[in-house]
C-alpha cells in the first residue's frame, strides 16, 4: 500500500455523527469519579474466572516452547 503523503483531517461533524442522547451521556459521565487502580483491580476480580476447559479450548500459544525474537 503507498501513500500520496495527504491525510484529510478528521471531520467531527461529518465521521463522528453523535445524537442529543451521546451528549446527554457524555455529559452524565463527565461528573463521575475517574476509576484508580484499586478500583479497576476490584472491576475485574468481580468477573468469574475462565474455566481450565474453556482455556485449554483457546487457540493461541500454549507456553510449551521458548519465545524467541
Amino acid at each position: 500500500m503507498k501513500s500520496n503523503g495527504w491525510a484529510e483531517l478528521l471531520d467531527f461533524e461529518r465521521d463522528l455523527p453523535t445524537t442529543p442522547e451521546d451528549v446527554v451521556a457524555l455529559k452524565r459521565l463527565r461528573g463521575c469519579a475517574r476509576l484508580d487502580f484499586d478500583g479497576y483491580l476490584r472491576f475485574l476480580a468481580s468477573f468469574e474466572p475462565p474455566s481450565p476447559e474453556d482455556l485449554r479450548s483457546r487457540r493461541g500459544p500454549r507456553g510449551d516452547s521458548r519465545f524467541e525474537l
